[in-house]
């Protein structure tokens, strides 16, 4: 079995490799600087959507995903968009192999702050984790590293609402709007 821990952080909302709370794709994408040509934009944005589709498609493999609160707040292509992104991770957490915490704002800001996080583990107990920020990304294999960036995560997700809350949470901020 495969299992996919992943962390949407504050400074990459909607960047990370399988955001289940995605922007709007498009106007995220196409709002880089400078501009990408539109062949590149439509890439990456099938690109992406075809990442969310992995949810439901690869069944036996574990998500678990924790997303920051300003990453469900962020306005991109009005209220409606905003509704529509917040039905997303509500939506996913319904399937047996997803989980979805949040993270509140003003909890492990420090950590938070850093940029996304994925950790990912083979079918053959192999480790590795992908981090991102805005101009940088990088994957590890090397254990020690790996170790390092497994307990940042854990103290994310101990500081995040547990599955329930987290569900409510993301109810009541798309009721806000």
């Amino acid at each position: 079995m495969t299992r996919v821990v992943h962390s949407l952080q504050i400074s990459t909302p909607g960047a990370g490799p399988h955001a289940v709370a995605d922007l709007e794709p498009r106007a995220l994408i196409g709002e880089s600087h400078p501009p990408l040509d539109d062949e590149t934009v439509e890439e990456r944005v099938g690109a992406r959507l075809r990442r969310q589709e992995a949810l439901s498609r690869r069944s036996s493999t574990l998500f678990g995903f924790v997303l920051h609160e300003a990453s469900l707040r962020t306005m991109v292509s009005g209220r409606e968009a905003v509704i529509r992104r917040l039905q997303r991770p509500l939506e996913a957490s319904e399937l047996r192999n997803v989980s979805i915490q949040v993270l509140p704002m003003g909890r492990c800001s420090g950590l938070a702050l850093a940029g996304s996080l994925v950790l990912l583990e083979t079918p053959d107990h192999e480790h590795f984790a992908f981090t991102e920020g805005q101009t940088t990304s990088a994957l590890y294999a090397q254990p020690a590293k790996i170790s390092e960036l497994s307990q940042r995560h854990d103290m994310i997700r101990r500081h995040a609402l547990c599955v329930e809350d987290s569900a409510e949470f993301i109810r009541k901020v798309a009721a806000e709007l």
